[in-house]
């Protein structure tokens, strides 16, 4: 063992180390390939960012020319009559009323430069007072008329300023196809690119139709060379152009040419930096590296020893013991189903399971020492691990009891070397204790064949062979695989609970049903649900080969819950249908406390009626778990259930639990009733029962109706129903398919 961890501790160091420099390297890599890709996802963000910033200019550009042309409308309704005396005078129109206009104008639109009255020929009227229009302004006026509207525009410049032109149709009544013509300002062009304007993004507003052509521009040294000419080569350098609609306009934006550049060479500059960062730390952690890494193996050895071992012995545990035993169980089974002949399965080396139960072991501790009873423990240890073969496995269980698991031992061998054991611990003694008398063992002895199915199986059957062996006076081996009859019924009950768990695997239960007769004129429909069960060959069970053993060892619950589900998927096949089904309850089951959420949950499910199901519960589990059975049958009394109290008579004290249990109906035990026609005293007795009942305010139900004698006289006694083959036979009411 502690050469395995050494060699585990320098193995785990020095593969710490070859990961430690490996990751330092992985760590650069990852550093200088994460700053390129950053620098790339910056990048990328910019320009995913540029079809956005191009919308909104878009948008409120195309908003300004919208809001400028309402704006225009709406001036000259208020100006309509002094419009119209300069549109009458024309050349005679004085300069002072045209300044009154355009003042006018001015204060209600920004950055409005001048405007003119544009006639049917495409000439100004007011020339003498604005002057002649620029070429493009000429241009763009005749493109107006020629088509009845604006749809270009574009900017104009002078010598000394620049401005773009919306001409709007004249309001005024003899304006027919003349427009109003007005000059602006672009500064809140200007204003819109430089608002949208990302860090590291150059804007350009540029002509269309005359490709490098700058009309606008938010960089800073350009701002005064409006109509510069941008080369060929300069115009790929941009990184999006997107029109704009109705103008002779583009947008361009171009990241500024150093964003890129500074982008890598921080990204690596930081890459680096935090590389040196952690390689020093690195070499701090790997420094500790080893003394944590020896403490934490060390650690790790200590818990898996707790986890596995015995403390006092050294033993395996019954936890370690438990895993070896069922992988040895599951190894068998696989080579079962391998197709392994089941005869030659018991010559063949399948493993023995002993368990060694000491003798009056307490007597020691309790009447010398507890220190004396450890010495003897681990005397007795050491003695086993000395006499048994290499590959046993061998488990202290408890105080004094010990199991061993033998893979090679044949069947009939297992016996004879059991008595050898008996023989060693019998011949163990102890310098310190005085006394004559012997530590002996009772030993079980199991073989681990086909028959055996998991280790709770074996566990069981172990404490039955030992339980049998100090019943015959201790200090004995008892095989479990032998024709005492208390070890053949324990062997029998638990390949019913092995047969139960395997037909609830694999659906091979069965419901029938059997009716329940109302012996008065009341016409009522009712049945009792019975549960069946298919071997692996396709025959029927009968319940009292799986019922009792179920019960025993708690698959009953199960059962239960099977038989409630398929009952309720039944019933919702005939929702129409008002015939009460009267479902059995074992003790185990109503004792579970969770059991009423889960049966409300499937009544929820399904959509069954309550007033559908009676359930019954039998006397002596309703006496056994009293409380849990008031606590149930009072809720599902409330939810709308009924209940019955099944073998009613058959109990010590039928009479004064009878008035603790709110049941709605007494079942009469078969015993009373399959007789009373040959037997008086049993005449009596049920119709005491029905006295009774019916002082309480409950029905009767009797049992085992066998002939028409019976049934005529419980009919004439007043038993309200009765069950039996007489009066209907049990039949198959629903098997699953597959």
């Amino acid at each position: 063992m502690k050469k395995s961890y050494v060699e585990q501790e320098n193995k785990a160091l020095n593969t710490s180390k070859r990961v430690v420099i490996l990751t330092s390297f992985l760590i650069l890599i990852l550093l200088v390939s994460q700053s390129f890709s950053a620098s790339n996802i910056h990048q990328s963000y910019q320009e995913s960012l540029m079809d956005s910033v191009t919308d909104r200019i878009l948008s409120d550009y195309q908003e300004y020319f919208t809001q400028l042309r309402l704006e225009i409308d709406l001036f000259q309704q208020k100006q309509l009559n002094a419009i119209e005396q300069l549109e009458q005078k024309a050349e005679q129109a004085s300069q002072q009323n045209y300044m009154q206009v355009l003042t006018s104008l001015r204060s209600d639109i920004e950055n409005t430069r001048l405007f003119a009255l544009i006639d049917q020929n495409g000439q100004g009227s007011l020339k003498h007072i604005t002057g002649n229009f620029l070429p493009d302004c000429e241009s763009e006026i005749a493109t107006t008329i020629a088509d009845g509207m604006q749809k270009k525009l574009f900017l104009h410049r002078s010598k000394s300023s620049i401005h773009f032109d919306l001409l709007q149709p004249l309001a005024t009544n003899s304006g027919e196809g003349a427009f109003f013509f007005v000059a602006f300002n672009p500064d809140i062009l200007i204003n819109l690119l430089k608002k949208y304007q990302l860090p590291h993004q150059q804007l350009f507003l540029m002509r269309a139709d005359t490709p490098g052509e700058v009309e606008l521009t938010t960089e800073t040294n350009n701002n005064n060379k409006y109509g510069e000419l941008i080369s060929l080569g300069e115009l790929k350098s941009f990184n999006f152009v997107k029109q704009i609609p109705n103008t002779r306009w583009q947008l361009a934006i171009r990241l500024s040419p150093q964003y890129s550049s500074n982008l890598y060479r921080q990204g690596l500059i930081k890459a680096v930096l935090i590389w040196l960062l952690l390689s020093l730390f690195i070499y701090g952690f790997f420094r500790q590296q080893k003394h944590s890494l020896q403490k934490q193996l060390q650690v790790e050895k200590a818990l898996a020893y707790v986890d596995n071992y015995d403390q006092l012995t050294g033993l395996a545990n019954r936890v370690n013991f438990d895993r070896q035993l069922s992988e040895h169980i599951e190894v068998n089974r696989l080579l079962a189903h391998n197709s392994i002949n089941a005869n030659t399965i018991v010559s063949n080396k399948v493993g023995v399971v002993m368990h060694i139960d000491l003798d009056k072991f307490q007597v020691i501790n309790n009447s010398v020492s507890y220190a004396l009873g450890d010495k003897f423990l681990h005397q007795i240890s050491m003695s086993l691990k000395e006499f048994l073969p290499d590959n046993a496995i061998i488990s202290r269980l408890g105080n004094d009891e010990f199991a061993v698991l033998l893979p090679d031992l044949l069947f009939s061998e297992a016996k004879a070397f059991a008595h050898k054991i008996r023989l060693l611990i019998q011949k163990i003694r102890i310098a310190e204790y005085h006394q004559d008398t012997n530590i002996t063992a009772s030993i079980g002895v199991i073989i681990l064949d086909h028959s055996i199915f998991d280790a709770q199986q074996v566990y069981s059957s172990l404490g039955q062979a030992v339980s049998l062996a100090k019943e015959k006076g201790r200090n004995r081996v008892q095989v479990y695989q032998s024709d005492d009859e208390q070890l053949v019924l324990h062997a029998k009950e638990m390949e019913a609970v092995h047969d139960v768990a395997e037909a609830l695997k694999e659906n091979r239960l069965l419901l029938y049903r059997q009716e329940i007769k109302s012996l008065s004129q009341e016409n009522s429909s009712h049945y009792e649900v019975l549960v069946r069960m298919k071997n692996s060959k396709g025959m029927l069970v009968p319940p009292n080969h799986f019922i009792p053993a179920a019960e025993k060892y708690g698959s009953i619950r199960q059962i239960d819950q099977w038989v409630i589900e398929n009952t309720f998927k039944m019933l919702a096949l005939s929702p129409e249908d008002n015939t009460r089904y009267s479902i059995n309850l074992s003790g185990v089951t109503i004792a579970d406390r969770d059991i009423y959420d889960q049966v409300v949950s499937l009544f929820e499910q399904y959509r069954i009626p309550a007033k559908r199901i009676c359930f019954e519960i039998t006397e002596t589990s309703a006496i056994s778990h009293l409380d849990s059975a008031l606590h149930f049958i009072h809720k599902m009394k409330i939810f709308g259930c009924q209940f019955s109290l099944d073998d009613f008579g058959s109990g010590l004290s039928s009479f004064s639990y009878l008035q603790k249990l709110p049941v709605d109906i007494i079942k009469i035990d078969g015993a009373f009733v399959q007789d009373m026609d040959t037997n008086p005293i049993n005449r009596i007795f049920v119709e005491n029962i029905k006295r009774t009942a019916e002082a309480m305010n409950k029905k009767t139900i009797a049992e085992f109706v066998e002939n028409a004698v019976i049934e005529k006289m419980l009919t004439e006694i007043g038993i309200d129903y009765g069950q039996g083959y007489h009066i209907h036979k049990p039949e198959l009411w629903f098997e699953a398919r597959e």
